[in-house]
């Protein structure tokens, strides 16, 4: 039996093994979305008929779920369903550009106030809104604390959004929010916070990284703490000062900055994969207790987390939010 989906007043026939987006785009319809493998929600939908498949809501939250929210990139309906876009005006925060400021060659940060409270921690990923497009990025300061979220956007080519961040924001304009959504988030309590913890990631994945460690140490965490961030050359590090200093005012926190090609450097930077020296970090931590937090690249954070779980480190102490921005 063929399902359909009613969207915008008319009827489209699903494909078999097609999911709500694939036929939504093959229509030609205008949708929101960006990973496709259900990581971003940018293409997060309401049912208005029909349940949605339970795939299409493993990652949303009880409350959504609860109201026939579901993912269209992970929806394959084995009955009909009526389906609307999200109303703007009632799941997105009006927010403005409180300042911006370049961080690297490619990378500038967008410091967003909030006109009402967003339920995000350090670290979690919201979705961003500009010019009736959404996209993912990660919360990369104490958003809770100053009320201010930071956002570290990567120059993409021919990105929609990213281009608007380099080239068009400015202090002043307004944009919308969504959030907080993902697993990379500091976990500690004031009864728990002496297991180690161990923080790798490549380009703009030091956004969330750089904002759990802000927020452990906020919470005064007593374990050792590293942080890893790699590039392929040393233009595309940043906040190699912000970090070292960090890590020389407390004795717990230790950073090391890699690249696979220092060029003709000599900044003080480890030459090399940043796996390799991840599996060396594992190799001589306290797996048992370990808390591993890897983002960035696709492959890298999924190869990150093979590595570890294989030298030992429980998978439930495994956390990443894979970048994914082919669509940025």
């Amino acid at each position: 039996m063929t399902a359909n989906i009613f969207f915008q007043g008319e009827s489209y026939s699903l494909q078999d093994g097609e999911t709500v987006l694939e036929c939504l785009l093959r229509n030609g319809k205008d949708v929101s979305y960006s990973c496709k493998n259900g990581v971003c929600q940018s293409c997060l939908m309401h049912s208005t008929q029909g349940e949605p498949t339970k795939e299409s809501q493993l990652r949303l939250k009880d409350s959504l779920k609860a109201q026939n929210f579901f993912l269209a990139c992970q929806c394959r309906p084995n009955q009909d369903m009526g389906i609307e876009t999200l109303n703007v005006e009632k799941e997105f925060t009006k927010g403005i550009i409180y300042d911006k400021e370049m961080l690297c060659h490619n990378v500038v940060a967008i410091h967003i106030k909030p006109l009402a409270d967003i339920e995000a921690r350090p670290g979690q990923y919201i979705n961003l809104m500009v010019e009736g497009v959404v996209r993912s990025y990660s919360i990369a300061n104490l958003s809770n604390k100053d009320g201010v979220i930071t956002l570290h956007i990567r120059k993409i080519a021919n990105g929609i959004v990213s281009s608007w961040a380099h080239d068009k924001a400015k202090t002043g304009d307004s944009v919308l929010l969504r959030g907080g959504m993902g697993d990379c988030f500091y976990l500690g309590t004031n009864n728990e916070n002496s297991f180690p913890i161990l923080l790798a990631g490549t380009g703009t994945g030091l956004a969330p990284l750089e904002a759990i460690v802000l927020d452990a140490l906020d919470h005064g965490h007593k374990g050792k703490i590293h942080i890893i961030h790699g590039g392929l050359k040393p233009s595309d590090l940043y906040h190699m000062e912000k970090l070292q200093s960090l890590a020389d005012s407390y004795e717990n926190l230790s950073y090391t900055p890699c690249v696979l090609n220092k060029e003709n450097s000599v900044i003080d930077i480890y030459e090399g994969s940043l796996d390799a020296i991840v599996n060396s970090a594992v190799s001589t931590a306290d797996k048992i207790n370990l808390r591993a937090y890897f983002c960035g690249a696709p492959e890298m954070v999924n190869l990150l987390k093979k590595n570890t779980f294989i030298a030992g480190v429980s998978s439930k102490h495994i956390f990443s939010d894979p970048f994914l921005q082919k669509h940025t």
